[in-house]
């Protein structure tokens, strides 16, 4: 099966861990500030927040942002749950929001709508790695005073006008779990705006101490150091950092090679009948974690890509059909269209010239065979 996704590992990243193994500073260590001033020079933003996963990056976030009880967040549900599941736990209610239906980028008008005085908070979602940035929306969340946050989970490198996706809204989640395009075996990150947010994410995402004044000179807990802020247990440890960071230096090697070979898939697919590749927004370059196709026949491509040993995905399941979100339903015609037409394809930096072209025969063979689902299940 050609994978869809895939670990990266290397020798570097064997010896990073097994250098921190050996040293016994499995939870803490110098890895920990290496890999967050590592991802920091890449986002041109040095207040970033390591985490142990994406959603706890996404719940911090929320946290800066003022999101409560009985507030309410305007996001896509044609995400991950690692996404959208923080807003509950948060006590807030997910409030809908339609997208394009070729771009995935967040509908003003849809949003708009939605904006009621408990609106706290929008996040942009960057599907598969292609920004989703809408400015004009944006500027208007911005003046009702409502947060902007980002989530990057599969958009590190991705620029929007040059300027890295990450770093234009008010905070940004990353993800750095096992089939990220940089993997510390689980991981995430927040990204502030402000110096004040950053300081308070450090000292939540360890029970509310202070990074440095926890303790005193000898070691133990300083008590005459107050916790104001209850928080809890985030850190990203010495082991899942030291592996992360030992990937940072041949990264953009990787998301060069997944960007030429989206680049060939393109091309190869261009006029091809009924599926056409999403292309990203003017001005932005993606930092692509799978080739989104819109296909007109997309269960039966899909059906189709697999029994030929090509991974392929619908990739999410549309949140506002779960229950536990207690959420209005809302008519979301975008959404409708993308998530029935919306299938990934493999572009990663482990496909080779013969599968590259394998894939692409396939699909030619798909549109000029004009199989249905009956056809393969047969």
């Amino acid at each position: 099966m050609i994978a869809l996704y895939k670990v990266f590992n290397d020798g570097a990243c064997e010896a990073a861990a097994l250098s921190v193994l050996r040293s016994g500073q499995v939870a803490s260590g110098p890895a920990v500030e290496q890999f967050r001033q590592g991802v920091g020079r890449m986002l041109g933003n040095e207040r970033v927040v390591t985490t142990d996963n994406m959603s706890s990056a996404m719940t911090l976030a929320l946290r800066l942002a003022g999101v409560g009880e009985g507030d309410e967040v305007l996001c896509s549900p044609f995400a991950c749950m690692a996404t959208n599941s923080p807003i509950a736990h948060a006590g807030a209610r997910p409030v809908w929001v339609d997208i394009d239906p070729r771009s995935a980028v967040p509908m003003i008008d849809s949003a708009l709508a939605a904006i009621t005085p408990r609106s706290k908070a929008i996040i942009i979602y960057h599907f598969a790695g292609f920004p989703a940035w809408n400015e004009p929306l944006v500027q208007a969340c911005r003046k009702r005073g409502i947060a902007v946050i980002e989530d990057c989970d599969n958009a590190l490198g991705a620029t929007v006008d040059g300027r890295p996706a990450g770093s234009l809204g008010d905070y940004a989640v990353l993800s750095f779990s096992p089939i990220r395009q940089l993997s510390c075996i689980e991981g995430g990150a927040l990204v502030c705006r402000t110096e004040d947010d950053f300081q308070r994410a450090l000292r939540l995402k360890r029970f509310g101490y202070h990074p440095v004044m926890f303790r005193d000179a000898s070691g133990e807990i300083n008590e005459a150091e107050d916790v104001a802020e209850i928080g809890w247990s985030a850190g990203l440890n010495n082991l899942c950092s030291a592996i992360g960071a030992a990937q940072l230096p041949t990264y953009a090697q990787r998301l060069a090679q997944a960007r030429r070979h989206v680049a060939m898939l393109r091309e190869a697919l261009a006029g091809l009948a009924g599926i056409e590749p999403m292309h990203a927004q003017p001005g932005c370059e993606p930092a692509p974690w799978v080739l989104p196709l819109l296909a007109q026949r997309r269960d039966a491509l899909l059906a189709w890509l697999k029994s030929n040993g090509i991974a392929a995905s619908k990739m999410h399941y549309r949140n506002d059909r779960y229950s536990g979100f207690s959420a209005a339903s809302r008519d979301l015609p975008g959404v409708s269209a993308f998530s029935a037409r919306m299938l990934g394809i493999p572009c990663g930096w482990w496909l080779d010239p013969q599968q590259l072209q394998f894939i692409i025969e396939r699909l030619h063979a798909f549109v000029a065979q004009g199989i249905s689902e009956g056809d393969i299940h047969e």
